[in-house]
């Protein structure tokens, strides 16, 4: 599966990573970036903590995560080891891109109004740095 057919289930109104992961995944997938890799009792370990939750569920969530190709896995000894395809930056990166992409594509105009709106809100500054890349990219002819 690549990451476009996961943006797919976009849930604006969820908080995260779990706008096109499930909660428990993504909350699996922010352990293992964490860690670099780790086994399904080491993500077991640190979600007990936090919470009550089964050894096979952790395991079946991580064995999903691998099928979704976001974790490779590899056996070491008796256990299999998971390690993250993509880094949490890269994950994150193609997120925004497909969903700013499809905005884009259908609704540019609202998009844009929208965009600098919410800048120009939140932080003066931010507004300023769009229009210092803006006249960058219209100087280099892009």
């Amino acid at each position: 599966m690549s990451l476009h057919k996961l943006f797919y289930g976009f849930r604006p109104d969820k908080k995260g990573l779990s706008k096109v992961l499930g909660e428990l995944e993504a909350e699996v997938m922010e352990v293992v970036w964490q860690k670099g890799s780790a086994s399904v009792r080491d993500v077991y370990d640190v979600l007990r903590s936090r919470r009550q939750i089964a050894y096979t569920t952790v395991m079946t969530i991580m064995g999903r995560l691998a099928d979704k190709q976001l974790l490779a896995k590899e056996k070491q000894g008796l256990a299999y080891v998971y390690t993250p395809i993509y880094s949490k930056s890269e994950f994150t990166r193609s997120l925004v891109q497909e969903v700013l992409d499809g905005l884009l594509e259908d609704y540019s105009d609202l998009a844009f109004a929208h965009f600098i709106g919410r800048l120009k809100e939140d932080d003066e500054a931010k507004l300023a740095e769009l229009e210092k890349l803006l006249q960058e990219k219209m100087q280099k002819g892009e």
